[in-house]
């Protein structure tokens, strides 16, 4: 299995460019993260900055990754104007993705404890994504992400959901799922499993609606994007569940905060295969 032409680097890493293009690597772009980016005036400084990275990384010859905004962007938002204004930021991000010819984009679940209940949430995001389905090109994908999720059933029931109302064939869904295994293992109830058997339990329950993966590590406290390698997680057996449970087409972006040693140890397991 060629699983290194499915591999990215997310461009807030240090060195991204430089190390994407020694791996042979993609990129996902991260400078529509902040929303405020995506303002008219910025336009021209936005396309040159996208368009220096993947030239910087050699990326021009693969298909790269967006990830979409999120800074106060929640589908659980109860005023209307700030339901706009996450459709309008999104559209944006549709817009400068066709620029680039860009057609994999990662947006958050925006779910947010302690603020929105999880019924709630669930929903407000059917509603939300099945709409904004209208406004996502054919052969563009979305994948979601989850950030402050401490379990996997709220962001499967969404996507499943959503999927189901849109009826589209096996193959043709404009949504899947991310899943970013350092986020998981950050805000999980681990119900006394270990940390690793925990994301597996994740992947198992997500199977094939998981598209993506953000990989990085931490110590299970905290959100530090540190190596793959580098933390409670035992990665090489988090991989070896991807390739029993997932779909063989998905994807990973490396978002450890110093790109080298993940890329190299992505690069040397998948080498050996």
């Amino acid at each position: 299995m060629d699983k290194l032409k499915d591999i990215y680097i997310a461009t807030f890493s240090n060195k991204a460019e430089e190390t994407a293009r020694k791996y042979g690597f993609g990129l996902e772009i991260n400078d529509l993260c902040i929303s405020s980016n995506l303002e008219e005036e910025k336009r021209e400084w936005l396309i040159d900055r996208i368009q220096g990275e993947l030239e910087k990384a050699n990326a021009f010859k693969r298909k790269a990754i967006m990830h979409g905004p999120f800074t106060e962007l929640t589908p659980s938002a109860i005023d209307p104007l700030a339901i706009d204004l996450m459709r309008k930021r999104y559209r944006s991000t549709l817009d400068i993705c066709s620029h680039f010819g860009i057609r994999d984009i990662v947006l958050h679940d925006g779910y947010i404890p302690l603020i929105y209940q999880k019924p709630w949430h669930l929903k407000r995001s059917i509603l939300f994504w099945t709409e904004f389905a209208e406004e996502i090109p054919d052969g563009t994908r979305v994948y979601i992400e989850n950030v402050f999720d401490d379990e996997p059933d709220l962001l499967l029931e969404i996507v499943e959901t959503v999927n189901e109302k849109l009826m589209l064939p096996q193959g043709k869904e404009k949504y899947r799922i991310c899943l970013d295994i350092g986020h998981a293992n950050a805000m999980s109830n681990r119900d006394n499993k270990s940390n690793t058997e925990n994301i597996i339990e994740w992947i198992i329950k997500m199977g094939p609606l998981i598209g993506h993966f953000h990989l990085h590590n931490n110590d299970g406290t905290g959100d530090l994007h540190d190596d793959v390698n580098s933390g409670t997680l035992i990665v090489e057996d988090i991989l070896s569940a991807i390739e029993k449970y997932c779909r063989e087409d998905v994807t990973m972006t490396i978002e450890s905060r110093n790109a080298e040693p993940s890329a190299k140890y992505l690069y040397d397991y998948y080498s050996k295969r």
